[in-house]
C-alpha cells in the first residue's frame, strides 16, 4: 500500500490502520465480506468488532474528538473512548458515509465531497440528497444514485442481516437506498423510537446482526450555532443520555456497540468567513461556481487560467489557501489508496484550495442566501479530522 504524499509542507491524510478508511475494512470483515484494505492494526479496537455476534455501528455525525471533550468531558460517551483514528480527505460527511458504506476511499467511490459537478447531468448537485444546486434549474432529482456512484454497499454483499436506523427525514432517499443495500431502513423521529428501532431489529435478529445508526442533530448545530455554542452542548447532553440507555439495554443483549463520528470541526471567526464575490480576480478565473466545500473548495478553472491560477489564488487569499492541481492530490494519494474512478476526476475539479487557516471560502448562485455557517468542517487540522471510537454494551459479544 503506497504512503500519501505531502503537497507544499502539507501533512497528507492518514491512510493507515488508524484511518476511518480501516474501520470500514474492519467492518466489512466482521459481516463476513472480504474487505479491500487492511483492517484496523489496534487488536483492542479490530477484534471485539470481529467477535460481535451483534454489532451496531452508531455514527453521531460532526462529533468528533475534539468537539466531544470541550462540550462534554465528563460525560459518558467521553469517558468511554477507548480509541480514535483519522477521517478521510476531506474531512466531511459524504465522503465518509459512502467510505463506510462500501469499504473503499474516495478516490474509487467518487463522492468526495458535498458539492460535486456530474458531468452525466450537466450541472452542480448535493451528493447525498441528490437535488441540483440550482433549484431553477429544471434540472431532477436522482432517483437512482448507482447511475452516479460506481460501489456497491458492504450490506448488500453479505449474508447477515442488516439494519439501517435513520432520521425519518432521509430513510428511503436513493442516497439511503443506495448505501444500505441490503439493509432494511427503520426510519425514527425520537430517543424512543431510535432506541427502539435499535434493540428491535437485535431481539428479531437470533443468529446476530449488524445495525448502522445516524444521528445528524450534532452537526446541524454545528453548523448553524457553532460547535462550542450552547445549542451544540445540549445536543451532546441529551445524545449521552441516549448513550448511556443504549449501553444499558445492549449489554443485556450481548450486543457490542461502537459509536464513532465521520468527522470534527471547528468554528470559523467572522472575518475568516470568505465569500467569492469579493475576489474578483479569482472569480474571473473559473467557469463553473466553486464546488466541494467552503473548506476545501474545487475550483473549476478556465483552460487559459490553469497556469496562472495558483498565483491569482496566491495574491488574493495566499494567506489562508494554497491553489493545487487536483490530479497532483489523486496522485499523491491524498482521496485514498484505491485506484481512481475515472469519474472521480471531474468530480473535484480542476484545482483544490488546501486551508492554511480556520478560513472558509464561499460562493453563491442566484437566489441564494449568503453563507451563514459558523461551524464547519473539510480541512486537515486536528479539530476536523479526529474521530473518537466509542465501545460499550457487550464488550464481547
Amino acid at each position: 500500500m503506497s504512503v500519501p504524499l505531502s503537497i507544499a509542507g502539507f501533512a497528507p491524510p492518514r491512510f493507515d490502520g488508524g484511518s476511518l478508511l480501516y474501520l470500514a475494512a474492519t467492518l466489512e470483515a466482521a459481516l463476513g465480506n472480504a474487505p479491500a484494505h487492511p483492517l484496523l492494526a489496534d487488536p483492542a479496537l479490530r477484534e471485539p468488532l470481529l467477535s460481535a455476534r451483534h454489532l451496531v455501528l452508531w455514527l453521531i455525525d460532526g462529533l468528533g474528538v475534539e468537539p466531544l471533550q470541550a462540550l462534554a468531558p465528563r460525560s459518558a460517551l467521553a469517558s468511554a473512548i477507548r480509541g480514535e483514528v483519522d477521517a478521510v480527505f476531506p474531512s466531511s460527511t459524504s465522503p465518509t458515509l459512502t467510505t463506510l458504506a462500501t469499504g473503499h476511499s474516495p478516490a474509487a467511490h467518487a463522492v468526495p465531497e458535498w458539492f460535486l459537478w456530474f458531468d452525466e447531468l450537466g450541472a452542480v448537485y448535493r451528493s447525498l440528497p441528490l437535488d441540483p444546486r440550482d433549484r431553477a434549474s429544471g434540472k431532477p432529482m436522482v432517483d437512482d444514485a448507482t447511475v452516479l456512484y460506481p460501489r456497491r454497499s458492504l450490506t448488500a454483499r453479505c449474508a447477515r442481516p442488516c439494519f439501517a436506523v435513520l432520521p425519518a427525514t432521509i430513510a428511503h432517499s436513493a442516497f439511503s437506498r443506495y448505501a444500505h443495500g441490503g439493509s432494511r431502513r427503520i426510519p425514527f423521529t425520537d430517543e424512543t423510537s431510535f432506541i427502539e428501532a435499535i434493540t428491535g431489529a437485535i431481539d428479531a435478529s437470533r443468529d446476530g446482526c449488524y445495525v448502522y445508526a445516524y444521528v445528524d442533530a450534532f452537526d446541524q448545530a454545528a453548523h448553524e450555532f457553532g460547535a462550542a455554542s450552547e445549542r451544540a452542548q445540549a445536543i451532546v447532553q441529551r445524545l449521552d443520555r441516549w448513550f448511556e440507555r443504549l449501553d444499558a439495554l445492549l449489554a443485556t443483549r450481548g450486543a457490542l456497540l461502537l459509536v464513532a463520528s465521520d468527522h470534527g470541526f471547528i468554528d470559523v471567526p467572522a472575518h475568516l468567513r470568505f465569500n467569492l464575490e469579493a475576489f474578483g480576480e479569482i472569480a474571473e478565473c473559473l467557469d463553473r461556481p466553486l464546488c466541494g466545500g467552503p473548506r476545501t473548495p474545487f475550483a473549476y478553472v478556465k483552460a487559459g487560467k490553469r497556469d496562472d491560477f495558483a498565483a491569482v489564488v496566491e495574491r488574493s487569499l495566499g494567506a489562508h489557501f494554497l491553489a493545487v492541481p487536483s490530479r497532483e492530490l489523486v496522485d499523491a494519494g491524498w482521496f485514498g489508496p484505491d485506484a481512481p474512478d475515472p469519474r472521480l476526476f471531474s468530480r473535484i475539479g480542476t484545482h483544490v484550495l488546501l486551508p492554511k487557516t480556520d478560513a472558509y471560502l464561499a460562493d453563491l448562485l442566484p437566489g441564494e442566501k449568503r453563507s451563514a455557517l459558523v461551524g464547519v468542517h473539510g480541512g486537515m487540522s486536528s479539530a476536523e479530522c479526529r474521530v473518537p471510537l466509542i465501545f460499550a454494551g457487550a464488550t464481547r459479544a
